[in-house]
């Protein structure tokens, strides 16, 4: 049977052991514990266990191949593939404790313990060490997550990883790894190297680091390797930034350096961030118009945006205007979803029916183009323009229907939430009911799904309350009258 499946075709043979590292999967144990040792009839014996945490994904490819492994040569390359192509190096933090009791499910509050110290940097250095000595199991990998690791020591350790895995095309590095990573790192990453080799996804993953952290004179360190005319982000594909950090954030000023040699881009993902503005979403999608298929923007609200700890990545006290993107975004021809946050939104977005965009459109704005931010409030023209704009948006999403692409189009105005296909506004018309003096349309009005915990992105409690949508026509009605009002 064994020498049947090798000679099997690739395809079929990978199928069929897919099918059983799947299943060895489902029986192989999820998670672990351990205990110091078993209890022995008629002793009574005080055990240590050790209370550990779910087995890593990673972990657990490796585990259900264990068997494959051992048959022939061409099960073991297939098994050790399988097994190590997605990698997630993590940092150790600290969470497990021998904890001695009778009745482990007993235990109420912090029981007294005491903590398992392991090296917090081992999972970095233990795979460094293992694809150092065998650089073939390095070549399997072809995605790689590193999570934890944000200092100038361990960026040293990750770029060391990173050279090995010749084959690599998705990357999740932290944020840091933008001022520590020399020129050639990048360079090297990026297709520098004798195989020509370029990764087609870059994440960055940023947070808030320590006082202590941030105040280590290693840690000040920025290689500048972006200014580099040797770093070239020419093949890349997808660019995805999540999260802010207190100490070298990411700026439009590195997205605007990075859209220099990145103009094949597809995918352009910016989310909860507070030191990114629709500047770089720009400077971005004016480079890679021509390849562009996505682009998702959704930052931190003013109360999110904190104190930048190094003044050569800090923001100016007062922003520059932010260009427009509405035009940059008309210009792609082939983006197909859009999620963004604008500070105003043009009128004329949605009347180009030329465009391709399928699945789901979402704009957040506060105010129209050539309005101020209070227009909508004070300015029936400013509101007819955007009741036009929602008529433009139902145009097209019945030209798009036309032919035989689905397209929802979302448009989130302050607090109130915007769905031109099925004509209805979300948003709490609590206060609406009061000031309606008992002439509110109640038969009209139904729950909805959405609300500062749904889609609208909403943090915190803001706008707390129970949601419901009502007609658009009605919401016009009533705004006119005064009744509703954009906040």
């Amino acid at each position: 049977m064994t020498m049947e499946l090798s000679n099997l075709p690739y395809e079929l043979f990978s199928r069929i052991l897919d099918e059983a590292a799947k299943l060895n999967v489902c029986e192989n144990t999820h998670y672990t514990y351990g205990l110091s040792q078993a209890p022995e009839p008629g002793q009574d014996v005080r055990m240590q266990r050790v209370v550990r945490g779910n087995v890593p994904i990673d972990t657990q490819k490796w585990n259900a191949t264990d068997a494959i492994r051992q048959v022939n040569r061409r099960f073991h390359d297939w098994a050790t593939e399988h097994a190590l192509r997605d990698l997630y190096i993590t940092r150790w933090r600290g969470s497990e404790r021998w904890v001695q009791s009778r009745t482990l499910s007993k235990l109420h509050g912090r029981p007294s313990s005491i903590a398992v110290y392991r090296d917090p940097y081992h999972s970095l250095r233990a795979t460094l060490k293992l694809f150092t000595a065998n650089p073939a199991l390095a070549s399997c990998v072809r995605r790689i997550w590193f999570d934890g690791y944000y200092g100038a020591e361990t960026n040293a350790m990750i770029f060391a990883i990173l050279r090995l895995c010749i084959d690599l095309k998705y990357v999740t590095l932290p944020w840091t790894a933008l001022r520590y990573g020399t020129i050639d790192d990048w360079s090297h990453l990026l297709g520098r190297n004798k195989d020509l080799h370029s990764i087609e996804s870059l994440e960055l993953l940023a947070v808030d680091l320590k006082r202590s952290r941030i105040d280590k004179e290693i840690n000040k360190t920025d290689n500048n390797a972006l200014n580099s005319p040797e770093v070239n982000f020419q093949s890349l594909q997808r660019l995805k930034i999540q999260g802010h950090s207190n100490f070298f954030p990411i700026t439009d000023g590195d997205l605007t350096t990075i859209a220099r040699t990145a103009n094949h881009l597809r995918e352009i993902h910016i989310t909860n961030t507070a030191s990114l503005s629709i500047t770089g979403i720009n400077a971005l999608a004016s480079a890679s118009r021509s390849t562009l298929a996505m682009i998702e923007h959704t930052p931190l609200p003013p109360p999110h945006r904190l104190q930048n700890h190094h003044p050569k990545h800090s923001s100016p006290t007062q922003p520059p205007p932010r260009p427009c993107i509405c035009t940059q975004i008309l210009a792609c021809p082939n983006l197909r979803t859009l999620s963004l946050s604008l500070s105003s939104l043009c009128a004329a977005l949605f009347t180009k029916m030329s465009v391709r965009w399928t699945g789901e459109v979402q704009i957040r704005t506060s105010t129209l183009c050539n309005y101020s931010p209070h227009a909508l409030r004070t300015s029936a023209q400013a509101r007819n323009d955007l009741w036009q704009t929602l008529d433009a948006a139902r145009a097209l999403m019945i030209s798009r229907r036309a032919e035989g692409a689905q397209l929802d189009i979302e448009v989130l105005v302050h607090e109130w939430i915007f769905e031109p296909g099925k004509e209805r506004v979300h948003g709490n018309f609590s206060l609406a009911r009061v000031m309606s003096e008992g002439t509110w349309p109640m038969g009209r009005e139904v729950k909805s799904g959405k609300g500062p915990y749904g889609q609208n992105g909403g943090f915190g409690k803001e706008g707390e309350g129970e949601w419901t949508s009502i007609p658009e026509d009605l919401f016009r009605e009533h705004v006119e009258r005064g009744i509703v009002s954009f906040y």
